[in-house]
């Protein structure tokens, strides 16, 4: 025998006798509050054979109870369930469990009897089988019927009963279930879960960022100077944190570089600096300001002058940002540093800051390299140097400004004696051994200040390397000199060591990527054995090779003042650093504290020689030891670490080894 119902929604309670049907069957009344079904057994022809199942509220409130716990239990299975979708799958299943899909298809046979009426406000449907096998779905027979709600509850789970059912594949969705069949409601649902996934961690991810957020704003209004670099700000991030640096009292340095931040990040910056009076460093390296952030920022700087150095170094700054910025600096009369190194400036921009320069009263520090000035920018330029008088470091490598472009700036730095220059970077300008003569009568002018210069990676060979020597010989202001990577040889070498011997103010020779060889590492030995001022010697990537080696460890044994002596890519061996390391042994040496000894080809029994070394001469050990990217095993490293370990027992010295 089959039951079915349809229509309300109420709760199983016992009732009184049922109304007898010939040939049995069952009859269900459904009004508004209350609904009978009458259970008849086929063949029964006696009247108090039959009982009945019906619904009241009470039933009705427990049966929705019991449902709310089910689906809270379904609920609690999947952790990624969202909330409010799992209370409205709940709530359409709760209608799912009245509808007629819930007991399978609907059937009329008159072999069977049945009947299905309805009406308005009440509604009688009557459903009679015989006891063959039930069809549909679901069969629940008389001896069922206690089942019956554990079956509605279960029915959730069965994936028969939720085939044609889209909101089924909702509640199932939610839940993390599969319904088996994959229809178009599954598919929906699924794609549903996965945008709600999306949507949460999207969710998450913002609140994990905003927090992140709070606490660099909480950093901007606490410490005078703070580091936000690399934080992967972007133009939103930086319009969050800019409203902590209005009207802040607090933070006087602030590094924002390589955080993406591009214009309308800057404008949202500068926007909240138009209300800040402390603020007087700011780096923006790295990000990608463009014209338009230059020429915001060329705005706030023409009148919040508390500002002081500004780091604009590799943000796509063509010509209209650089003229805005240029225009600032006719303004600006506290603006001492500004960084536009490794833009996009080209002549026209160079023109304009030409001009600004010649009317800033107050920049002491300009960097142009990695532009695209070109011999024309620097000979603009060269223009407005010769008006300044306040300019104390200029930079202007990497812009290929050849001969022409060089020979322009040093007439224009040797015509006036009111400058103070003391550093000037012209290296990897394309200059040879025609442009280098200027420079030479710069170095020898009374009115040269120069204290740091820089030739690097050049092609002023060994002729060219004479004519700076014989400058170097008159000039006595000159500290450090970088001349590395300019193809100088023997003859060039000889020429500088005799400089440099008579120069009694270098202390800085960096001449690494030279072809010295053996030959020239022993002319610069014999110069810097005796009487020399040399604290920083880089000799890398020279081709000395172990003899040369053996000539510069012959210059240690009696040279007192070299600190630091960088030997990397010489090709040393393990013969060479032996050579080095007993010159480290002798007692006294005590003024070597960094030893550069990368790619060197060195093996343990050359870890071994300097391990002895540091043993035998505790406080003359260097501080410093670098003997990365060589073939040192674990017992050369060991040998290393205990050596360095007994230093600082013995003398309280820490040895930093890299490897």
């Amino acid at each position: 025998m089959r039951t079915r119902t349809s229509g309300a929604r109420g709760g199983w309670s016992q009732g009184g006798l049922g109304r007898r049907r010939p040939g049995g069957g069952l009859r269900r009344t459904r009004g508004t509050r209350r609904s009978q079904v009458v259970v008849v057994r086929a063949g029964e022809e006696d009247q108090g054979q039959g009982f009945v199942l019906d619904f009241n509220e009470e039933a009705t409130e427990e049966r929705r109870q019991r449902r709310r716990e089910v689906a809270s239990g379904l609920e609690e299975e999947n952790s990624k369930a969202d909330a409010a979708t799992a209370a409205e799958a709940e709530k359409e299943a709760d209608g799912l469990f009245d509808e007629d899909e819930v007991y399978g298809e609907t059937s009329s046979s008159s072999s069977s009897g049945d009947v299905s009426t309805s009406g308005d406000r009440g509604e009688t449907a009557s459903v009679v089988d015989s006891s063959a096998p039930g069809r549909g779905a679901s069969g629940l027979g008389v001896d069922a019927a206690s089942t019956a709600l554990g079956v509605l509850v279960l029915a959730a789970g069965v994936a028969a009963f939720v085939k044609r059912r889209e909101v089924v594949g909702k509640v199932y969705s939610v839940l993390g279930i599969t319904s088996g069949e994959g229809g178009e409601g599954s598919e929906g649902a699924s794609s549903t879960m996965a945008d709600k996934d999306k949507d949460k961690e999207e969710r998450r991810w913002r609140q994990e960022a905003r927090g992140r957020l709070n606490e660099m704003c909480a950093e901007l209004k606490n410490y005078p100077n703070v580091d936000l670099s690399s934080r992967n700000l972007r133009s939103e991030g930086c319009a969050y944190i800019s409203a902590a640096l209005a009207f802040n009292d607090v933070c006087e340095i602030v590094d924002l570089s390589k955080n993406g931040i591009g214009g309308d990040g800057i404008l949202a910056l500068c926007e909240a600096l138009e209300n800040n009076l402390v603020l007087t460093e700011m780096s923006l390296e790295g990000n990608a300001v463009g014209d338009e952030g230059a020429s915001g920022l060329s705005e706030l700087l023409k009148t919040r002058q508390n500002i002081t150095s500004i780091n604009l170094n590799g943000n796509n700054i063509a010509d209209d940002g650089a003229k805005g910025l240029a225009e600032m600096l006719s303004f600006n009369t506290e603006l001492s540093k500004i960084d536009l190194g490794n833009n996009v400036i080209d002549y026209d921009g160079a023109v304009a800051l030409a001009q600004g320069v010649k009317q800033n009263a107050s920049l002491k520090v300009l960097n142009l390299s990695g532009n695209y000035l070109g011999a024309l920018g620097a000979k603009a330029l060269s223009e407005g140097v010769r008006e300044n008088e306040t300019l104390e470091e200029l930079y202007i490598s990497g812009n290929d400004i050849g001969d022409e472009g060089t020979e322009q700036l040093l007439k224009s730095l040797l015509s006036q004696n009111k400058m103070p220059l003391k550093k000037l970077d012209l290296s990897n300008s394309g200059m040879s051994q025609s442009g280098i003569q200027s420079l030479c009568e710069y170095l020898k002018a009374d009115s040269c200040k120069l204290e740091w210069l820089s030739l690097y990676m050049n092609d002023l060979g060994s002729a060219g390397a004479m004519d700076v020597a014989e400058a170097l010989k008159q000039n006595t202001s000159l500290v450090h000199l970088d001349i590395g990577g300019n193809n100088i040889g023997g003859d060039g070498v000889k020429a500088l060591a005799e400089a440099i011997k008579e120069n009694k103010g270098i202390t800085t020779l960096e001449m690494g990527y030279n072809p010295l060889s053996e030959e020239g590492a022993t002319i610069l030995a014999d110069q810097i054995k005796f009487d020399s001022k040399i604290t920083t010697l880089r000799l890398g990537w020279c081709k000395l090779g172990a003899d040369g080696a053996q000539a510069m460890a012959d210059a240690l044994r009696f040279n007192e003042t070299i600190g630091t002596l960088d030997l990397r890519g010489n090709n040393l061996g393990d013969k060479g650093v032996s050579a080095i390391s007993q010159s480290m042994k002798i007692v006294g040496l005590e003024g070597l504290a960094m030893l550069d000894l990368g790619y060197n080809e060195i093996k343990d029994d050359g870890a071994f020689a300097l391990a002895q070394a540091m043993k035998a001469n505790p406080e003359g050990a260097a501080a410093s030891i670098n003997v990365s990217n060589n073939y040192i095993t674990k017992f050369g490293k060991t040998a290393l670490e205990e050596a360095a370990s007994m230093v600082n027992e013995f003398t309280g010295k820490e040895v930093s080894i890299t490897y």
